[in-house]
């Protein structure tokens, strides 16, 4: 059974999709390219393969991630790249995930407490072979020791993490399963849940369903993790679910518990929306919410092209949203499997896949619900190909980093680096 639920994840999870011709939203325009692309590591199998695309930075400038394959037993690593003066990076394998109660197949990015401790998912793995929560705790000896949090799978309990993690002013720990739930059937496409977990000493932990998703109108299969907003509240979204069936955005209000759905995204060629977003959301000063979808509809140039949307909240309660970006769509579908990264000035940034391998974006603010935007590096071959799963991470200099699936010289994948 673990095999045919690999099998399944390298073909759905990890298919690069998309797009040869490249169209923006109306009265956009494409700008040259005028960034710096650098390889900082190669993939080649011990330290793993296949690694995401999301990374973190310390405090120090090291950067950590993860790759869902590869290390000592082929179940995947966590790594570190650590700076040199000379402008190199030493990587360090962290961990090899062993396959069994120490997890398998991270396809999620890792997140630091406030003590320094890495945490993160496996898909696979535990002792019911569905994923766990694990953490990282560092030793002044410069190892680091693992403890699984959490074991999914239990009766009612969440299936399938797959998203990034979430760590309120507590240091509770909030994510999402894509399958189990009062309303899974036993896949990673039916069902799904936000998760709370609290720590205890001594690696002990409480795992608490928050909602379970897949009944009625609700949304279904969150794929992306959810994020908090100051006062604790959580959002997220669902690949299907809603009153189309199309995905959703949700809203759970840390104070009750209760969820809403603040969006059913509906692409029918009269609205003019997106469809099926696999990414969650990224949070504003202002609390507008910005996501990405693998497809949408644009009744003014085509259908089928991945969209970046923004949704802002209103009074009374409810929310707008605005299409602000329209990826190309001919022979094949442009398609956003990255989270959105959101810098100081207002510029996005995400990743787009398509049959070739993928491109960095960055869009740029204008007034009204328009943006341009340019692609600043293309990934083909050598320098990486299909970067997707996560977000891209910023240094205080601008500089862009981030790892793909896939390519390189040992086509493993690769670390790189974007100088604006």
């Amino acid at each position: 059974m673990k095999s045919d639920v690999r099998s399944k994840i390298l073909r759905n999870g990890m298919a690069a999709m998309v797009v040869a011709l490249l169209i923006a939203w109306p009265g956009a325009s494409q700008r040259a390219a005028a960034a710096t692309e650098k390889i900082i590591h190669t993939f080649s199998g011990p330290d793993g393969i296949n690694p995401i695309l999301g990374v973190t930075f310390d405090s120090a400038g090291n950067l950590y991630g993860v790759a869902s394959g590869g290390g000592s037993s082929n179940n995947g690593t966590v790594y570190e790249l650590i700076p040199g003066s000379n402008g190199t990076w030493t990587e360090k394998t962290l961990l090899s995930f062993d396959g069994g109660p120490g997890g398998s197949t991270p396809v999620g990015g890792l997140v630091f407490d406030n003590k320094g401790n890495l945490y993160g998912t496996t898909k696979l793995g535990g002792h019911n072979g569905v994923g766990i929560v694990y953490e990282l705790t560092p030793s002044s000896s410069g190892n680091w020791t693992e403890i699984a949090l959490h074991d999914f799978g239990s009766s009612g309990d969440g299936a399938y993490p797959v998203g990034n993690l979430a760590i309120d002013s507590s240091g509770n720990i909030f994510g999402t399963t894509e399958g189990g739930g009062a309303f899974g059937n036993g896949t990673e496409v039916q069902g799904g849940t936000v998760f709370e977990l609290s720590l205890g000493a001594h690696g002990v932990s409480t795992e608490k369903v928050v909602h379970s998703f897949g009944s009625g109108s609700d949304g279904n299969v969150p794929k992306g993790g959810v994020i908090l907003d100051a006062n604790g509240n959580a959002y997220g979204t669902t690949y299907a679910g809603g009153a189309e069936g199309q995905g959703t955005v949700f809203y759970i209000s840390a104070s009750t518990g209760i969820e809403t759905i603040i969006h059913s995204f509906n692409p029918g060629a009269s609205q003019g929306d997106a469809w099926h977003p696999a990414t969650g959301v990224t949070l504003d000063s202002e609390g507008n919410l910005y996501g990405g979808s693998t497809g949408g509809y644009d009744a003014a140039a085509f259908e089928g092209g991945g969209t970046v949307y923004k949704l802002s909240p209103q009074t009374g309660g409810t929310w707008k949203e605005t299409l602000l970006l329209a990826l190309g769509h001919d022979q094949f579908t442009e398609a956003i499997y990255s989270n959105l990264l959101l810098d100081s000035t207002g510029h996005l940034y995400g990743t787009s896949l398509d049959n070739t391998g993928g491109r960095v974006f960055k869009t740029f603010p204008q007034s009204g619900s328009h943006v341009t935007w340019n692609f600043i590096n293309p990934f083909f071959g050598t320098n990486g190909t299909r970067p997707a799963v996560g977000s891209l991470a910023i240094d205080s200099k601008g500089n862009l980093y981030g790892a793909t699936q896939a390519g390189g010289a040992n086509n493993d994948g690769v670390v790189f680096e974007i100088k604006q």
